[in-house]
């Protein structure tokens, strides 16, 4: 999907990236634009004598086209993924050089290896109804082990997302009131007013005080970013990719996007594999539903507001649109 976020580089552009970043010696034979994502240009590169690679360009520092969160957010990208392959076994690409002096391309990028894997919200047409509750068994489990990477501060970790906090509380809330902060400057029309929205996101807050650990958070795990591939005719994940929403928070947050316009707990696969993998069953309680309610409303939020400043346009993201809203009131009336 185009948007106007994405930093498109014309040939000459790409193979000075590449020269710089994997020495001088590379050379590219061929380079393809993928079209799928929705916020950075993405590339697929072929090298002489060398596997292929992946190139991804952040937008331009341009709080005309970003939001608040958005700030410096290929950063977290890669430290998301180097952070995952250093202290879990979970499956993520490897990142094989990155360049933030914003010099030769007046953004942030980075080359990581390329993946072969169809992304599950594809693959699942192969899948057979056992293949597919093994593979959200494996996800499951995945989630469970990124769990285990602790931080220091609560939030995203880039300072200009404004978002830090000694408390999980005190960092979600102000995730929140950015992205109103956000659609009320970007004249995003919203189901209440944002003074509404802040005092409904404020009296259910006291469900975040049980939260007492920063834990690395992708927060962007659906479907499409969960990448599936044939090993020896049996299908498994080989990677989950797009790491950029990442935060330190709550671990349970990752349901949400795992189970996107759903509730995990109608992902009994989802979860047997998460409760393989920490030991222990997940606690439904009031205070778990209502986290689990409060982190959708967020994630609706952000889908709700963030095609403003994209440029999105037409009867398909119109009806995107309307379907997000949906969803959004939906929580709201929960959470009322």
């Amino acid at each position: 999907m185009d948007s106007r976020t994405k930093l498109h580089l014309d040939r000459e552009q790409i193979d000075s990236a590449v020269r710089s970043a994997l020495g001088s010696q590379v050379k590219v034979a061929a380079v393809e634009e993928f079209t799928r994502g929705m916020f950075n240009a993405v590339y697929g590169v072929a090298l002489e004598g060398r596997p292929p690679v992946v190139l991804k360009v952040a937008p331009p520092p341009d709080d005309s086209i970003l939001l608040t969160y958005e700030a410096d957010i290929m950063r977290t990208e890669v430290d998301f993924y180097e952070r995952v392959r250093r202290e879990t076994t979970c499956p993520v690409p490897e990142v094989l050089a990155s360049d933030f002096s914003r010099k030769l391309i007046p953004s942030d990028f980075f080359f990581m290896e390329k993946l072969d894997g169809v992304p599950l919200n594809q693959a699942k047409k192969r899948l057979s109804r056992e293949e597919l509750r093994r593979i959200k068994g494996e996800l499951g489990g995945i989630i469970g082990r990124l769990g285990r990477i602790r931080g220091s501060l609560f939030g995203y970790p880039q300072p200009g997302a404004k978002a830090q906090g000694p408390t999980w509380r005190d960092a979600f809330l102000k995730m929140v009131g950015n992205i109103l902060d956000d659609a009320g400057r970007f004249s995003v029309s919203l189901p209440q007013s944002p003074s509404a929205l802040r005092s409904l996101f404020g009296a259910n807050a006291w469900a975040l005080d049980e939260v007492q650990e920063p834990v690395l958070t992708h927060f962007d795990l659906w479907e499409g970013n969960v990448l599936v591939e044939w090993a020896g005719g049996a299908p498994r994940i080989e990677g989950i990719i797009d790491g950029e929403r990442a935060f330190w928070g709550d671990g349970e947050a990752e349901f949400a996007s795992a189970a996107l316009f759903g509730d995990i707990e109608e992902e009994p696969d989802i979860l047997e594999g998460w409760a393989n993998a920490t030991a222990r069953p997940l606690e439904l309680s009031e205070g778990m539903r209502t986290r689990q309610s409060l982190y959708r409303a967020y994630l609706y939020l952000l889908m709700v507001t963030e095609g403003a400043p994209r440029g999105y346009s037409g009867f398909v993201h119109t009806a995107t649109r309307q379907y997000n809203l949906h969803k959004l009131r939906g929580e709201l009336k929960r959470l009322r």
